[in-house]
C-alpha cells in the first residue's frame, strides 16, 4: 500500500471533498423540467460473465463461511452487476456543477454512507448502503435498484456548451426494468431513465495516436454489418474527416478520425457514433497520446552515492526497453531520482515515471491512485466480509479528481488485485483513466502448493493471466488496459518458490496483448530481479528482449482493438486477432503445448505451424511480417479468397504477425527498431552467451 502524501505540506485540499452524487441508471429518453440541458444518451451495460474461467478463482484469505471452512466467493451462479452511463450537454450560459445524484428519488449522499468523516481528502474512507441511516424501506429500494456502490461525474463542472457524463457502478443487476435517475446540479435536477434490458451499441476501444492528431474508434453494433452514419466528437460532426470501414459479417466497425489540429493532452472528450436505425454508441474518455508503456516497479538498492546509483539502474532499465519507473524507488538513488537533475537524466534516457503525488514542476507519465482497493475492501469492518467489495470506490472518485486537478496532463492509474475474484475486475475498471490488473500466475500456483493441491490442475499454464485480461478488457472498454506481470519468486520462512521461466513470461505477455492490453509492467526489481541468480538473470534478459519486440510494434498495439475473426490454426495454437485502424490486422499466437509446475516449464514446440484468418472485407493485404526481438522478419503468407494463410515455421512459445494494406508499415517499424532497440538487443544477447 502506498504512503499518502502529506497534504498539509503540499497545499491542503480544503473544501475539495466532492459531494457524493448518485445517478439513477436507465436506458432510454430523458426529460428535463426547468433546466436548459440536453440528455444525449443513457446506457446500461451488464457485466459479461465468463463461466469458462470459474475453476481458476480461489482466494488466499482467512475468512470463514457458515460451514467453518474458507469462505468461497466465486460461484457459478454468483450475481454480477453492471455500469450505467448518462451523457448530457450544458446548453445554458453559465457553468454547471454536479452536487448529488438520486436513484429512485434517494440521494446518494445519504444512501452511500461513510464509515467516518476524514478531515483531509487523502484519508481514505469506506462507503456502503448497508451502513446508511436511511429507513430500511429506502435501503431495500436501493438494493433492488442494483445496489449502487459508487458514482462519478465527468467532469464535476461542465462549461457552457460542453458535455458531461455520469458513471454509476451497480453491484447487482437492477430488479426494476427501469430506474429513475436524478442528476442534482447547482441549476436544478436533470432527470433520466435507463431501461435495464435494452441492448445498445458500445465502443470496444477508443485510442489516440501519440501526437493526438488521430483517434481510432471501434464501435460494436448489435447487428453485423451495421454501418455508422455519423461520427461526432464533443457534439461536432467529424464524419467528413473520418474513414469508416465495415464488414457484413462483423458487428464491429473501424473508424479513424484525423484532426487538423491535435487534441489537448488529457482533455475530456465525448465520442458518439450514430447508426441509421437511430441507435448510437457513446463514450467519454480523456485524450491520452503516448508511447506504449513498458514499465518496472521500484529499483535496485546497490548502495553507493545517489547519482551513480540512479544512473546505473536507469541505464539498465533503458537497456531492457523499460520506459517507465513505477513507484517505490528505494536506496540511495531515490534522493537523486527525485531531484530536478534526476528527472532530466531519466527523460534523457526516455524513461518516465509514475508517482503517488505530482510535484507540479514536472509532467509524470502516470499518477497512482491506489494499489489493490479490492484487497483494502476486505478490511471494511462495518459490513460482512462477503459484502465489502467496492467500499472505497467513492473515496477513489474524489481522490482521483484531486490528482487530476493537481496534474491535469497526466492520467490516473488504479491497480486491481486478486481479491473477491472475479467480481473485483468488474467493480472498479470504469473509475480511473487507466484500469490496471496484476494477475500473478506463480502466486496462484503457490496457493495450490500450500493450500488445496486439487486446484493445481487448473494452473499448469498461465491461463490465469489470459482470464483476468479477458474479463478486464470486457469491463474497462473503451479505456486502455494495463497489465502488471510478476517478476519475483514467492517465498516464506519455510519455502522458497521459483522465478517464472522466460517461457511462462512470454506466454503471459502475449495472452495479455492478445486479450487487448495496451501497456505492461513488471512487479518488481528489488529482492527479485536484483537477486543475481541464473534464473533471475534469464528472466530479466527475456523481459528486455520482449520489450524491444513489443515497443517496436507499439504504435500498432496502442491503436488496436480485439475482434473475433474466423481463425483456424495448428493444434495447441491459441490465436487472437486485433484490428489496428482501417488497414492493419494483428495475429497473436501462443503455443499452449506447455506444462508448468514447481520445477519449471516443459515446452513442446509447434512445428510447421499454420494459421488461417478470415480477413475483414475492407482489408486487402499487401504485406505480412513478424515482429521479433531481432526486428521485423519475413513470414510466408498468401491470400486465399477471403482468408490470409500464414506459415509460421516453428513456434516455440509465441508469434506476433502484422498483416497490412499499408506498404510502408514494415519499413517504418524496422526503422523504429534499428534506431531505438537494435543496439540494446545486441548487448543483452552478448551477455547471454
Amino acid at each position: 500500500m502506498r504512503a499518502r502524501p502529506a497534504v498539509g505540506k503540499r497545499g491542503r485540499i480544503m473544501g475539495k471533498t466532492i459531494r457524493l452524487i448518485a445517478i439513477a441508471l436507465l436506458l432510454g429518453s430523458s426529460s428535463l423540467a426547468c433546466l436548459a440541458q440536453q440528455v444525449e444518451g443513457v446506457y446500461y451495460f451488464a457485466d459479461k460473465p465468463f463461466p469458462e474461467f470459474m475453476q481458476l478463482w480461489q482466494e488466499g484469505w482467512s475468512f470463514k463461511g457458515e460451514d467453518g471452512l474458507k469462505l468461497v466467493y466465486a460461484k457459478p451462479d454468483m450475481p454480477l452487476g453492471g455500469y450505467a452511463f448518462i451523457y448530457f450537454r450544458n446548453t445554458g450560459s453559465s457553468p454547471m456543477t454536479i452536487n448529488d445524484l438520486t436513484i429512485e428519488g434517494i440521494k446518494m449522499s445519504e444512501g452511500l454512507a461513510r464509515n467516518w468523516i476524514p478531515k483531509q481528502l487523502d484519508q481514505r474512507y469506506d462507503c456502503s448502503i448497508l451502513i446508511s441511516k436511511l429507513p430500511k424501506a429506502q435501503i431495500d429500494t436501493l438494493m433492488d435498484a442494483g445496489w449502487p456502490v459508487w458514482w462519478m461525474p465527468e467532469p464535476l463542472t461542465i462549461q457552457p456548451g460542453a458535455q458531461g457524463e455520469i458513471v454509476i457502478r451497480l453491484k447487482h443487476s437492477p430488479k426494476p426494468a427501469q430506474l429513475k435517475i436524478g442528476i442534482v446540479t447547482d441549476q436544478g435536477t436533470i432527470n433520466a431513465s435507463v431501461i435495464r434490458d435494452e441492448a445498445q451499441p458500445q465502443f470496444g476501444t477508443i485510442s489516440f495516436a501519440a501526437d493526438l492528431k488521430t483517434v481510432y474508434m471501434y464501435p460494436r453494433h448489435l447487428k453485423a454489418g451495421a454501418r455508422p452514419a455519423k461520427v461526432l466528437v464533443d457534439g461536432k460532426d467529424v464524419t467528413a474527416s473520418s474513414t469508416i470501414t465495415t464488414d457484413q459479417s462483423l458487428p464491429l466497425s473501424a473508424i479513424v478520425v484525423r484532426f487538423g489540429q491535435p487534441l489537448q493532452m488529457m482533455t475530456y472528450q465525448t465520442f458518439r457514433v450514430e447508426y441509421p436505425d437511430g441507435s448510437a454508441a457513446q463514450a467519454g474518455i480523456r485524450a491520452w497520446g503516448h508511447e506504449m508503456i513498458y514499465g518496472m516497479w521500484s529499483s535496485p538498492d546497490r548502495g553507493g552515492d545517489p547519482e551513480t546509483e540512479l544512473k546505473a539502474f536507469v541505464d539498465d532499465y533503458a537497456l531492457h526497453s523499460i520506459n517507465c519507473v513505477m513507484p517505490f524507488v528505494i536506496g540511495p538513488g531515490r534522493k537523486y531520482f527525485d531531484s530536478d537533475a534526476g528527472w532530466d537524466y531519466c527523460e534523457s534516457k526516455g524513461v518516465g515515471r509514475m508517482t503517488n503525488w505530482p510535484d507540479k514542476k514536472h509532467v509524470e507519465t502516470l499518477l497512482f491512485a491506489q494499489d489493490e482497493p479490492d484487497a483494502t475492501d476486505a478490511n471494511f469492518q462495518d459490513v460482512p466480509p462477503d459484502e465489502r467489495l467496492g467500499g472505497c470506490g467513492q473515496w477513489l472518485v474524489e481522490w482521483s479528481r484531486a490528482l487530476r486537478d493537481r496534474a491535469p496532463k497526466t492520467p490516473v492509474l488504479l491497480n486491481i488485485d486478486n481479491t473477491y475474484k472475479p467480481e473485483n475486475w468488474y467493480m472498479y475498471h470504469q473509475l480511473p483513466d487507466v484500469p490496471c490488473v496484476d494477475p500473478y500466475y506463480t502466486e496462484q500456483q503457490d496457493y495450490q502448493d500450500f493450500g488445496d493441491p486439487y486446484y493445481y490442475q487448473f494452473h499448469t499454464r498461465p491461463t490465469y493471466v489470459k482470464a483476468v485480461a479477458t474479463i478486464s478488457q470486457s469491463s474497462c472498454q473503451p479505456k486502455p488496459l494495463h497489465v502488471i506481470l510478476l517478476s519475483c519468486r514467492y517465498q516464506s520462512d519455510t519455502y522458497k518458490g521459483r522465478f517464472a521461466t522466460p517461457e511462462e513470461k512470454r506466454m503471459e505477455v502475449y495472452y495479455s496483448i492478445g486479450s487487448g492490453a495496451k501497456d505492461l509492467s513488471y512487479w518488481m526489481f528489488p529482492s527479485c530481479l536484483s537477486e543475481g541468480s541464473k534464473e533471475s538473470k534469464a528472466l530479466w534478459d527475456e523481459i528486455g528482449l520482449m520489450g524491444a519486440e513489443l515497443r517496436t510494434a507499439g504504435p500498432v498495439i496502442k491503436s488496436s482493438c480485439p475482434v473475433d475473426l474466423g481463425a483456424k490454426a495448428s493444434k495447441f495454437l491459441w490465436v487472437k486477432t486485433l484490428l489496428s485502424g482501417n488497414d492493419t490486422l494483428e495475429v497473436v499466437t501462443v503455443n499452449e503445448n506447455v506444462a508448468c509446475d514447481r520445477l519449471g516449464t516443459v515446452v513442446r514446440p509447434c512445428q510447421n505451424a499454420q494459421a488461417s484468418v478470415t480477413l475483414p472485407m475492407w482489408l486487402a493485404p499487401k504485406d505480412a511480417f513478424e515482429v521479433t526481438p531481432d526486428g521485423v522478419k519475413d513470414v510466408s503468407w498468401k491470400r486465399d479468397g477471403g482468408n490470409v494463410d500464414l506459415s509460421l515455421g516453428t513456434v516455440q512459445i509465441s508469434s506476433f504477425v502484422i498483416v497490412t494494406a499499408d506498404p510502408g508499415l514494415r519499413a517504418r517499424l524496422q526503422d523504429r527498431y534499428q534506431k531505438m532497440f537494435a543496439a540494446n538487443v545486441a548487448k543483452i544477447k552478448a551477455g547471454m552467451k
